[in-house]
């Protein structure tokens, strides 16, 4: 790394750490609800959310986002993310509420013209090799402040029985969004620029592991007392760089939060990941791996690193037929291979918009009266 560089990022590193010298205790796990007492290795039933828990499949979503039709001033509305992160609540008996944002915010945040456009996604200013513009200082925090104010409110106000979920993307995944300019079958660009420039995609990723290390530290200051990093893209590394743009960056940023003091639990869902995701459970630093749903339970319980709590991994196609014979046993075959092992029901990835209310409520329910035979 040459001096410029490694000037920029002393620079970066100390001006993150500067904006929060005011805070000078510890923050660590507060609430003692279903989830916490997972991780803190207690006597505990399964505790239980869902990924995308506060979105599409809730018919009541979109009469919220009609206040609001620009999907970033959205995520910028203290209003809106409160009514949109509580709105689950409503409707299932859930031990988490996940604050209501979106993974490409530090992108926005960078200046990358991030946008969103109905039936297509988002979509940014696509990067090229040796663009340096990101390599810049940016007011994370003053930009995001919308997000720490909703989750102190939400906080102060949720029960303490309920676990309150702050979250970033990982590196990898944002990187392929700010090259791409958008969502990829492949992610072919973002590939041919590890292989041909990788100095270059590393000074990239190092720059957002400062980035989301701040974003997650900030929302773990604010009240959040779990923090989750999506890495929903784990799957297109080349496997000969998955220690450098997954494994690593994860580690980093776990030890930036534990330098900085902040020991909530942290967890990492490396996407598809397959075997890598053995190396991942014992060298990135997490307190919890999201398993997706095409993970083989037994095969993890062997594999994995057993003192890592394993969250998952229900698919969620399963929750859109209007009547299911496999969705009960399906559910229960989960927690019974689970039983042994700290462990948090959710689903394999985000629910749907086609997915049923009804068909939530009974897993919930599964899960409930599950916890009551144990």
């Amino acid at each position: 790394m040459d001096k410029k560089i490694f000037f920029f990022y002393s620079q970066l590193y100390k001006k993150q750490h500067h904006q929060c010298q005011s805070f000078k205790k510890s923050i660590i796990i507060v609430t003692n609800n279903l989830i916490t007492r997972v991780f803190k290795n207690e006597n505990y039933s399964v505790p239980i959310w869902f990924l995308r828990q506060a979105g599409r499949h809730i018919p009541e979503y979109f009469q919220i986002r009609k206040d609001e039709r620009d999907f970033v001033n959205f995520c910028l509305n203290e209003d809106l993310i409160i009514k949109s992160t509580t709105l689950p609540l409503k409707y299932y008996d859930l031990d988490a509420a996940i604050i209501f944002s979106d993974i490409l915010m530090i992108p926005w945040a960078m200046d990358r013209n991030v946008k969103f456009t109905k039936n297509f996604g988002p979509s940014l200013k696509p990067m090229v090799p040796d663009e340096t513009k990101f390599l810049k200082n940016i007011s994370l925090r003053s930009k995001l402040e919308p997000l720490k104010n909703s989750i102190s409110y939400l906080r102060n106000k949720l029960p303490k029985s309920i676990s309150l979920i702050g979250f970033a993307g990982a590196p990898w995944t944002l990187a392929c969004y700010m090259i791409e300019g958008t969502g990829s079958k492949d992610f072919i660009n973002t590939r041919k620029a590890l292989w041909g420039s990788y100095k270059w995609f590393m000074e990239l990723i190092e720059t957002l592991i400062i980035y989301i290390a701040d974003k997650l530290e900030m929302q773990a200051r604010a009240g959040a007392d779990i923090l989750m990093i999506f890495d929903s893209w784990s799957h297109m590394i080349p496997n000969n760089f998955f220690d450098d743009c997954a494994i690593r960056p994860t580690a980093r940023i776990i030890d930036i939060l534990r330098s900085k003091k902040i020991f909530v639990p942290v967890i990492g869902f490396p996407f598809k990941s397959g075997s890598s995701i053995i190396k991942y459970s014992f060298e990135s630093k997490v307190d919890c791996i999201a398993l997706d749903w095409s993970v083989d339970l037994c095969w993890a319980l062997e594999n994995l690193n057993k003192e890592v709590v394993l969250q998952g991994n229900l698919d969620p196609a399963s929750l859109i037929p209007s009547h299911s014979d496999y969705l009960r046993e399906n559910v229960l075959n989960i927690l019974d291979i689970m039983k042994d092992r700290r462990f948090i029901f959710n689903v394999g990835h985000g629910l749907t918009p086609d997915c049923k209310i009804d068909n939530v409520k009974e897993v919930v329910s599964i899960v409930r009266n599950y916890n009551k035979k144990v």
